[in-house]
């Protein structure tokens, strides 16, 4: 049933607390699910005789494929029907997808199984970012928004963490028995147990409250338009950002797929020990990155600063470059995690307040479709172009794989630069969308 815009009291800090605690749950859920592989390169390699560049095909396009396509009409979707609904949908999909991917026995079914990984994770975010700007006001959006997307390292790390526990465990196996399948390998075992895992979001979804959609009076003054027309009528902001969005995840997705197997070539680090180490530096470091950047950009647009997220985000992507491409060569496991717990802060901190940025600019009536098209220029870019560019430069241009972090800091030195000029350069077009869209 369709969801009509209203007006009324906001509901409880209780509430809105709660909900985000459980989406964010869900989105940490995501990504421990899209991001289990990176820890598992080497013995899916080896099982599955497969190339650096399979490798990060299955990291990249084969989620990508499907995250893209199911982007937009699931964001459609959630800008008029029942957003819980639409990601309990979801939640279901890409659990047993995961759980899936350790039944592969080769590239292809492995490809197919992260296609609908990424088909499932695709209705999660635009669902959740609509479902947080209506539980809380304006002024008070920066840090549930920080929360949620922080989900994306938290995610990251406790696939690291997770992942190495289970190598860890299982590591003098030669196989594994699970009860209704059989033996197995333990990167199979892996899949298996993460996915299945994941259905613990059923139930907890049904606890979180749906609520009323809403609208300032500019809003329901201004001309009703579509997706499109809403964007060219304002591409001198989106296009900018969107490219932004894009090139950023690029580098983004090339440090978190390839960082962990840095550490095991170059540095001869066990994968227990890379899960546990780099994980925490992503859990802790980089979960406070968007929360720090969106609890800033609330205290900065309470005082009045235009384009506060955007300003933020602009000076992070800047800083992560040097922190990343000293942590790719630095000469030691320690230096190179010492590096990364600022370059890890300053890594996700963009995510969050790219995110914002959108949900200021945009009007209640599109803004799943606004966050649904975020997502997919950042898996197509990020998921396919980051991954891929590490990879090529590791098996075509040096030919061999323990170049993976000079490979990393190239990518990186060439595409943060570029983001940051882009997002500096949308903050005169979203300063004008946020005046137009003021509240009552």
């Amino acid at each position: 049933m369709r969801h009509e815009p209203a007006a009324g009291p906001w509901p409880s800090p209780g509430q809105g607390w709660w909900a985000v605690g459980v989406l964010t749950f869900a989105y940490v859920v995501s990504f421990v699910d899209r991001s289990i592989l990176s820890l598992l390169i080497e013995p899916v390699k080896a099982d599955l005789q497969l190339t650096d560049v399979e490798i990060a095909l299955l990291q990249g396009l084969a989620f990508a494929i499907f995250y893209s396509v199911m982007g937009l009409p699931l964001g459609w979707l959630a800008d008029r029907y029942s957003r819980r609904g639409i990601i309990a949908v979801g939640v279901l999909v890409w659990c047993l997808a995961t759980a899936a991917s350790g039944l592969a026995g080769g590239f292809a079914a492995l490809f197919v199984a992260r296609l609908l990984v990424g088909a499932g994770e695709a209705a999660l975010s635009p669902a959740a970012l609509s479902l947080i700007s209506d539980l809380f006001p304006p002024t008070k959006r920066g840090p549930p928004v920080g929360v949620y997307t922080m989900s994306a390292a938290l995610g990251s790390g406790l696939a690291l963490i997770l992942g190495g526990a289970v190598i860890h465990y299982v590591a003098s196996a030669e196989t594994i028995v699970l009860p209704a399948i059989g033996a197995v390998r333990p990167w199979q075992a892996t899949f298996i147990v993460v996915g299945t895992a994941g259905l613990v979001l059923l139930p907890l979804l049904a606890t979180i409250l749906e609520p009323a959609r809403r609208t300032t009076s500019a809003e329901r003054a201004a001309p009703s338009s579509g997706l499109g027309a809403f964007l060219m009528a304002h591409r001198g902001f989106y296009l900018r950002h969107y490219l932004g969005v894009g090139i950023y995840s690029a580098l983004v997705y090339a440090v978190l797929s390839w960082t962990p197997a840095m550490f095991m070539r170059v540095h001869a680090m066990p994968a227990a020990e890379v899960g546990l180490q780099y994980g925490l530096v992503l859990l802790v470091c980089g979960g406070l990155g968007p929360i720090l950047a969106g609890t800033i950009a609330s205290k900065l647009v309470q005082r009045g600063v235009a384009s506060a997220s955007l300003k933020i985000v602009t000076a992070c992507t800047v800083a992560v470059v040097p922190c990343t491409i000293a942590a790719c060569l630095a000469p030691t496991p320690l230096l190179a995690l010492l590096a990364l717990v600022p370059g890890s802060l300053a890594l996700t901190a963009p995510m969050g307040g790219a995110v914002l940025a959108l949900q200021e600019a945009t009007p209640n009536r599109l803004r799943a479709q606004i966050s649904a098209l975020y997502y997919v220029v950042s898996s197509i870019v990020g998921l396919s172009v980051g991954p891929l560019a590490v990879a090529l430069f590791t098996d075509r241009v040096f030919a061999d794989p323990k170049s993976v972090g000079l490979a990393i800091a190239i990518v990186v030195a060439l595409l943060g630069p570029v983001s940051a000029w882009l997002f500096n350069g949308g903050r005169g077009g979203h300063g004008a969308l946020v005046r137009s869209l003021a509240s009552d």
